[in-house]
Parts: C-alpha cells; structure tokens; sequence
C-alpha cells in the first residue's frame, strides 16, 4: 500500500527518429535504459523516480491526412493524421489513470525526449485533450516553434493523396472501398509508397489547431508548464562533414534554406564574405555555418516560445534554456574522422540515461566510460531528476529572462554555468513570420479577429457609456 508521501515523480520518454523510426528498445545496449537513471539516483543517495518509455506510429502508420478519413467519423473526431500525437496522448492517459499503482504520482509527470521527440514534447502542450496529463516537459535539440516542422491541411492531403496513388487504390471513388484498399495494403507496399519524405506534424484546425507559438498568442496552449529546452554544441557537423567550405559554398547552402532574400541579410548581419576556408583559421566558414543554423534551427525557437510565455502567461521562474557539450566517441570508442569528442545530434543521450551505448549502435560494445564520463552523466541526469520533483533544475541554474539572455551551459571538464548568449534572433524572426503567415492564414486570422472582436466589444461597450 503507497502512501502520498511514497509517490515518485514520473518521467516519460519520447524517443526521436523524426517520427518515421525509433523505438523505446532500440540500439545495443539498450539506450532508453531507465534502470541506469535509477540506478544512478541510488549511487548519488537521491530519491527514486519512475521512468517510462513509449512507443508511437510512425511514418505513413501515423501521418496520413484524407478527406476519406475526416468524413469517417466527423461526428466524433472531425480530423486525420497526427496518429503519433494521438498515441502520446493515449499514453499519456494511461499513465495518468494507472502509474499510481505503480508507485508513480500521477501529478508529477515530465516528459522528456530528443529531437522529434524533443519537439513532441512541446507541440503536446497545444494539444486538444493534454491539459492536466503532465506538469513538466524537457526538449532536448528538438526545433519546436519552427515553421519548417509543420505542415498544413492542404500539403499532407496532398502528400497523403500521392501515398494513395502509389498503392493504386485512388481508383476507387466510394471513401469506404478506398480506405479498404489502403487498410488491406501490405506494410512494405506502404513504406514504399511513403517514401523518404520528412513526416511532419499537422496543423489541422482541431486536434492540433495551432503550432505552438500561435497557440501561446491564442491562449491554446497548457499553462504553467517547467519547460527546459536546449540542444547541443555541434548538432550539425559541417566542419566534419564539409571542412574546406568556402564563404560560397555556404552562400549556396543558404540560399537552398532561406531563399536570396533572406540570406542576403543573413550574409551582411554574420559577415560571411569574411570566413575563411582554412582549416586552421578561428572564422571557419563551417563553423559559421554551424552557428547560423543553430540559432535559426534551435536558439531563435527557444526563445520565441519563452518570450510569448513570459509575456502572455506571465511565466517568470520555470522556464530553463541550456546548450550541452559533451565527450562522445569513449563508448562506442570513435576516431577523429568518425567524430570524435564532436556532441552532435544524439550524442547527448547516452549521458541522460546513464547508458554506454549511441544512437546507433547494433552490436554489444566492448568497452565502459571513464569516471569523468560518469560523473559527467550523473550531474546532468540530477539536473533532469531535480526538474522532475521539484519543476526546476538544480539552483546553479538560472531561469530564463529575456532581458537579459543566458543558457545553462552543459559541459565535461568543467563546472557547469551560466552563459550570456550574444546573438540576435530579428533576422530569423522576421523569416518565421513571413513564412507562418504563408502556411497557417487560418491560425492568424483567427487570432486577427479574435483581437478585432476584442476592439469591437470595447467601441460599444464605451459607446453604451457615452
């Protein structure tokens, strides 16, 4: 028989794989491995927690979007895709009815996940139905509050419509005998026909009807959640991948991103006529490039989600920024030209569970971290079990304020610290207006109106007075 007193924060991992790949039980060893997280509570003599892992569709199993499917139950449930949201929140309810026979306190849940998982567990905040499942959530190098992370209605049926077409079941004109044909498809007849194609999140007016800065602008969004959002140092490794890149080799690249218009101003604003292609130079035209990404693809988002939380919701103490360097490449041992001692995108998620182990290892490894690696690991996973019990991390670091812009700066051989961030978001800004404006008019224009109605309602309530 539990006892309140006995109830242990619940954290709840969403694993990334940009939802089309990924498993709570993938790699060897198994990375999302909460047994190591506990396990590391008890060696530092801190209370337990109870970790779980989830699993969701993926891929065409959770993204298709067809009128079909909207008229098929439009009394209930007037909307399509977003089927991996809908298994998150499905988790989630269970978890809420059930964890406390488990030991767990169903009010104090976190959730926790990298990269697609990392943006699910902000875009959940702006779901229908997710208010009160969770108090906390932790995004790790997820880009949440980016416009190219989303999709629309008319792109994914449109997208939806061709994955039809290649499994030839668009021949049919009655909805019951074209979801028929769809459902009786094999599983790799489908992947086929799905393709490479990035899966994204719908906007879909209903169940997920605003992405999650317009939600916050439209009081859509759960209130008074602990967020801690971050990424690592060198998520992308152009200077791996691309060491001699000149300043036109990067004009190219930003061009492909952001158009000419808006790299023009990216080039002027970051001097990248200056960056040199040499190897040696400390203004790496790679280097650069890896900067500007980051703050258009991480900080910028970062900030945009807390600056309207600070300001619509009067958020001042629970909201926690953090960039996170780490020493990968001991376990799985990597060379220098594999990337080694480079944090890129997942290194860091070995050190949060505690686990020697990587993304993408599939065979036993043969060799253990040093006691730095560690304790390295121990301090951050205090970090994250701290925000779970309490809603913030360890005092040392300080909650975020747009007046004054500093990370918690996550780092081995070294204290970790706060950091002024000395960027500038107006340019990546401004992008981001353009283009939501663009992809959601629905989502704006109800908020223009809702505002214009304020207007109106005040005209004739002074009216009455006069």
């Amino acid at each position: 028989m539990t006892t309140n007193q006995s109830f242990y924060p619940v954290l709840v991992w969403v694993h990334g794989g940009g939802l089309k790949s990924g498993c709570s039980s993938q790699s060897i060893p198994i990375l999302y491995n909460g047994t190591n997280i506990i396990s590391s509570l008890i060696e530092q003599n801190q209370t337990a927690a109870i970790v779980v892992t989830i699993n969701y569709r993926l891929g065409v199993f959770g993204d298709m979007y067809l009128n079909e499917l909207v008229e098929e139950n439009r009394s209930e449930w007037p909307t399509a895709g977003n089927y991996f949201y809908l298994d998150m929140i499905s988790a989630l309810r269970w978890i809420n009815k059930n964890i406390i026979d488990y030991g767990g306190d169903p009010k104090n849940v976190l959730l926790f996940g990298e990269s697609s998982g990392g943006n699910a567990v902000i875009d959940i905040g702006a779901l229908k139905g997710s208010s009160n499942l969770y108090q906390r959530a932790i995004s790790q190098s997820g880009g949440a509050g980016n416009y190219i992370y989303y999709t629309n209605i008319s792109n994914a049926l449109r997208a939806s419509k061709e994955v039809a077409q290649n499994v030839n079941c668009t021949t049919f004109t009655d909805k019951q005998t074209l979801l028929s044909c769809l459902r009786n498809a094999s599983i790799q007849d489908l992947l086929t026909a799905y393709g490479y194609r990035q899966t994204q999140p719908i906007i879909d007016n209903y169940f997920f009807p605003y992405y999650p800065p317009l939600a916050i602008e439209n009081d859509q969004y759960n209130k008074n959640l602990s967020l801690v959002i971050g990424n690592n140092d060198y998520e992308f490794a152009f200077c791996l991948d691309s060491p001699d890149m000149n300043s036109t080799d990067m004009i190219t690249m930003l061009n492909g991103l952001l158009g000419e218009k808006w790299t023009s101003k990216i080039v002027d604003y970051f001097q990248i006529n200056q960056c040199s292609s040499n190897r040696t130079a400390v203004n790496r035209c790679c280097d650069l490039l890896r900067i500007v990404i980051g703050y258009r693809n991480f900080d910028c988002n970062v900030q945009r989600i807390y600056n309207k939380l600070y300001s619509k919701y009067n958020q001042r103490t629970n909201l926690f920024w953090y960039h996170l360097d780490c020493n990968p490449g001991i376990c799985p041992q990597l060379t220098e030209e594999e990337g080694a001692g480079i944090c890129a995108h997942t290194t860091e998620i070995p050190y949060v569970f505690g686990t020697a182990s990587s993304y993408n290892s599939d065979t036993a490894l043969n060799c253990s971290w040093d006691d730095q690696s560690k304790r390295f690991s121990n301090q951050i996973i205090l970090h994250w079990i701290n925000t779970a019990k309490t809603g913030k991390p360890l005092d040392s670091w300080l909650s975020y304020d747009p007046s004054n812009l500093e990370y918690f700066y996550i780092r081995p051989y070294a204290n970790f610290s706060n950091v002024n961030w000395n960027g500038n978001c107006q340019v990546f800004d401004q992008i981001e207006k353009e283009y939501v404006s663009l992809m959601f008019p629905e989502a704006n224009h109800s908020s223009f109106h809702r505002n214009a109605n304020i207007i109106l309602y005040f005209f004739i309530i002074f009216l009455l007075l006069k």
